[in-house]
């Protein structure tokens, strides 16, 4: 009779332990819905906030997993293209003031073949005209780029896509970006991003 009664506390142990771990379960996909969401929305917000004009994805070299690394490389690569954009800016132009340089949104996304390597989406505004052409934007980043951030692939591909000022675009662009936010991942990467408080 005990044997019975305690192979039936066991039992019912194990089904309210099963019961709490499919609603924690449920509640983490949750979270992580409304996150999703959230990031979506936030990055809609940010391309209204700014003038997007380019969508840049390009890759690292190999054995790229590491966060922290990651986030240097990117700022790396800023700094180096500050650079680039500095020296051909329109020259012609005197007492403006401080340069303003196009803004840009960093978005890390890991790999979807499981190395856990990242590749970047790079959202930047319009550049100085001697820049800012196809031709110009595919040299600069197929050529140039590589040959100062050392961290970046010299042959993997790079994509490098005009960016429709509508808001369809701003919305599929949004989705896209937030495809991979988790609990554990948001691709927007808030150190290296110059992040708008302020509406149009």
């Amino acid at each position: 009779m005990l044997e019975a009664q305690g192979c039936a506390s066991a039992s019912a142990w194990e089904e309210t332990g099963e019961t709490q771990m499919k609603s924690i379960q449920q509640e983490d996909r949750q979270q992580a819905q409304r996150l999703k969401r959230n990031i979506k929305r936030l990055i809609h917000d940010q391309l209204q906030s700014i003038s997007p004009w380019w969508l840049i994805s390009f890759h690292y070299r190999d054995h790229h997993s590491k966060e922290d690394q990651l986030l240097d490389d990117a700022a790396d690569l800023k700094r180096k293209l500050h650079r680039i954009i500095y020296k051909s800016r329109d020259k012609t132009i005197k007492g403006a003031g401080k340069y303003p340089y196009p803004r840009m949104l960093f978005f890390h996304e890991t790999s979807h073949q499981g190395t856990g390597q990242f590749h970047t989406h790079l959202i930047v505004e319009k550049l100085p005209t001697s820049l800012n052409t196809q031709y110009e934007m595919e040299a600069l980043f197929h050529k140039r780029l590589p040959q100062k951030v050392m961290a970046l692939s010299k042959w993997k591909s790079v994509d490098i896509q005009r960016i429709n000022p509508q808001d369809d675009d701003y919305r599929r662009i949004s989705s896209y970006l937030g495809k991979q936010t988790s609990l554990e991942l948001i691709a927007l990467d808030p150190f290296n991003s110059d992040l708008s408080t302020r509406k149009k």
